[in-house]
């Protein structure tokens, strides 16, 4: 991934050299940013495939940088790097458009493999999208049919899962939190657990093919649900 061009945003200059280093042995050029504010400022001039952003900073913290980026229709994968372990502030960061969530202290190998599968993703999408048609490996949905196919076998399925499959097959591989997904189908700011829980197990049924054991609808203790990424 020589084309890859990273932004990384922290303020510890030794977590930047640290990360710059292991991005360097995989011949990936980066650019620091010591805060929230810088990194916007050079997103308005520049171009990046990757940002790597840490949540505790002054001037502009991460959540802010983050609001910004994905308000402004900036699309960028942003794996996010914190000390901030609390399930709640992970719920509220892939709730505001993170890819992926790695605590410090971390492991350089691992982040950068991360950073290495979230540019793949990004640039391969794994859904075909037509007009009415979504494709996920042998999964098929008809959004105009309410129906599914999956090798040769159909379904036919109610508006809201067809809303919800439509959901996780348009961006496979994100984490959406409970509140993100009932947002999306139900338009409602406020979950109802049961609600998603039972319509999450319609589909399983359907599409998996051990629903006890999920392959394509899995569950993210504590935050939500990840449609599988292949």
């Amino acid at each position: 991934m020589t084309d890859s061009r990273i932004l990384i945003v922290d303020d510890d200059p030794d977590i930047r050299h640290l990360i710059g280093i292991h991005l360097q042995e995989e011949s990936m050029p980066y650019t620091e940013a010591s805060s929230g504010k810088e990194a916007l400022q050079l997103l308005q001039r520049e171009s990046f495939d990757l940002i790597i952003l840490d949540l505790m900073m002054d001037d502009t913290d991460g959540w802010q940088a983050l609001q910004h980026i994905r308000s402004s229709h900036n699309h960028t994968p942003v794996i996010v790097v914190s000390a901030l372990s609390e399930t709640e502030k992970k719920i509220k960061t892939l709730g505001l458009g993170a890819d992926d969530y790695v605590t410090k202290p971390f492991i350089p190998s691992e982040l950068v493999a991360r950073v290495m599968a979230n540019i793949r993703r990004s640039r391969s999408p794994l859904t075909t999208v037509t007009a009415n048609r979504l494709q996920f490996g042998p999964i098929i949905l008809h959004l105009d049919s309410l129906s599914m196919e999956k090798e040769g076998e159909k379904f036919q399925l109610t508006q809201t899962e067809c809303d919800l499959l439509s959901v996780f097959m348009r961006k496979p591989g994100h984490t959406f939190t409970k509140d993100e997904l009932y947002q999306a189908v139900w338009h409602h700011e406020q979950y109802d657990p049961n609600s998603l829980s039972v319509y999450i197990n319609f589909l399983r049924k359907k599409i998996e093919d051990n629903p006890k054991m999920p392959a394509y609808i899995q569950t993210i203790r504590g935050i939500g649900y990840r449609f599988a990424s292949g």
